[in-house]
């Protein structure tokens, strides 16, 4: 380990709702706020990782597309990061949508696809698990638009959720408060077992 200092940033936002909306809505609305606050949630936390993770990540290949890839640079990314750390349970790939589109076209040398989907995941790069990251760049000219690497090195540090309710905040507006805060930082505690596919 190399030294590794994860400095939690507060995140928060504060969802209103008109009182006769939360009366008169017909459904529990409440719980509505709280499904839809966790998927910012998640989504804002997943992006705070994906730039820890980037910010330290090494090239592993430059592609000779700006915005393809082909098999064997995937193969060669897998195989830029030390053979003990791609073995570890949880290496794999890292991709976002558009990324994972491309790389469900490329077939190896004799016809078959390379990427296996499987039901419930994670689906796989020729035997290496990829995961499916919205965070990740786009395979565009300059970008990191493929990851690889040992996931379990990415360190998360968080105070936990906190929430809580007021309809006193806005009373003069007849207006519901609910506020969700929270601190989340990340870090890569061996940042050589992360590495990176960069477009041309």
């Amino acid at each position: 380990y190399s030294s590794l200092l994860i400095q939690p940033a507060k995140q928060g936002f504060i969802v209103k709702l008109a009182n006769e909306l939360i009366s008169d809505a017909g459904f529990d609305i409440e719980a509505s706020i709280a499904e839809n606050a966790g998927v910012a949630i998640g989504t804002r936390v997943n992006t705070i990782v994906n730039t820890a993770v980037e910010a330290v990540a090494g090239l592993g290949v430059t592609a000779a597309s700006a915005t393809e890839i082909t098999a064997d640079e995937l193969l060669e990314l897998a195989f830029s990061v030390d053979g003990m750390a791609r073995m570890l349970p949880g290496a794999g790939f890292m991709v976002n949508t558009a990324t994972l589109a491309k790389i469900r076209k490329l077939k190896d040398g004799n016809g078959a696809y390379i990427l296996d989907v499987v039901a419930g995941g994670p689906s796989t790069i020729l035997g290496m698990p990829v995961y499916e990251n919205p965070a990740v760049d786009a395979p565009t000219t300059g970008n990191k638009s493929v990851l690889f690497g040992h996931w379990p090195s990415v360190k998360i540090a968080t105070t936990g959720l906190e929430t809580s309710v007021s309809s006193d905040a806005y009373f003069a507006n007849d207006i519901t408060g609910y506020r969700f805060t929270y601190r989340v930082g990340a870090g890569v505690s061996i940042p050589a077992h992360i590495k990176y596919l960069a477009q041309a």
